[in-house]
């Protein structure tokens, strides 16, 4: 485990600056994010095998012309493309370089778009666990602490904990990200069902707001799930949460073309006109998950002017 004094020493690079301004900003303005990378890079020509946190170093100029379109068309806040960038999942994916390094990469390539706010995307590491007493628990903490720190040390303004569909599974990544982030912010989004459900254990949306928030999230809200999924939950998460509100829904499910490509019926219509919603009921952040691409985030910006 990192000694008080590694950690402390860390802590004295991040960006605490831009940490308060996110902060300031989510608490006056609805802010949009970027749309996903990983669909994004799958969707590129004979990539629908290579795990996307392999482009950050093997390709970073892909990883960095995907965030500069969602830079271009409108995003605020841009996410690293860290879902799948812990340690364990590195390994699992037969990713050589550490979790230090591919998480600093993904960083420089989101601040060399130039946007606004950077967040870092930290996703379900794998790692399955029965008691909190337990080697596997344990793990799972280090690892989600671990890339949280590569995270914040690289200078995100806050971190992402995201598509997460359990409390078992959210309990490990806030104790490890709460361990690494010394009071730089730390949000949570969860991935729901139709009736604001958690997709793993059933919990509702307002038990998981409520667990997070008291276990140290600083924004809560909803990702992958469907826009009328969101449309359900954003006044419930409005009414449930103390803490800012974030919603991106996904553009469905993909279709693999003859080529073996994979593809997404994205609609930024739909999801132009449901931001507005979303904003008028309160959300503080909005966006689209898997599927979408700088189309919809163009088209949400221009209906949020």
């Amino acid at each position: 485990m990192q000694s008080r004094d590694a950690a402390n020493d860390s802590a004295e690079y991040y960006n605490r600056a831009g940490a308060a301004e996110l902060m300031r900003r989510l608490s006056d303005e609805t802010l949009l994010m970027q749309g996903p990378m990983g669909s994004m890079l799958m969707s590129e020509p004979g990539a629908e095998d290579i795990p996307p946190a392999f482009w950050n170093l093997a390709e970073p100029q892909a990883v960095r012309r995907i965030h500069q379109l969602y830079e271009a068309a409108g995003a605020q806040v841009l996410l690293t493309n860290t879902f799948q960038a812990s340690a364990p999942a590195l390994e699992r994916d037969g990713i050589a370089p550490s979790a230090a390094e591919v998480n600093r990469a993904a960083v420089d390539n989101a601040r060399a778009a130039h946007g606004e706010v950077v967040v870092g995307s930290i996703g379900p590491c794998g790692i399955e666990w029965m008691r909190e007493d337990s080697p596997e628990f344990r793990a799972a903490r280090a690892a989600y602490r671990e890339q949280a720190t590569a995270l914040l040390t690289a200078g995100v303004d806050a971190v992402m904990l995201e598509t997460f569909c359990s409390i078992r599974d959210l309990q490990p990544a806030l104790a490890g990200a709460v361990d690494a982030a010394w009071g730089m912010p730390i949000m949570v989004s969860f991935a729901i069902n139709e009736d604001g459900e958690l997709l793993g254990d059933g919990l509702t949306i307002e038990g998981a707001v409520v667990f997070a928030e008291k276990h140290g999230a600083h924004a809560v809200g909803v990702n992958c799930c469907s826009i009328a999924a969101a449309d359900a939950a954003v006044p419930r998460l409005i009414r449930a949460a103390r803490t800012p509100v974030m919603v991106r829904p996904n553009a469905g499910l993909p279709l693999r073309a003859e080529d073996g490509s994979l593809a997404w019926h994205e609609e930024p219509l739909s999801f132009a006109n449901a931001c507005i919603r979303w904003r008028e009921e309160g959300a503080h952040l909005v966006g689209a998950c898997c599927g979408a691409t700088p189309r919809t985030t163009a088209a949400m910006s221009d209906a949020l002017l």
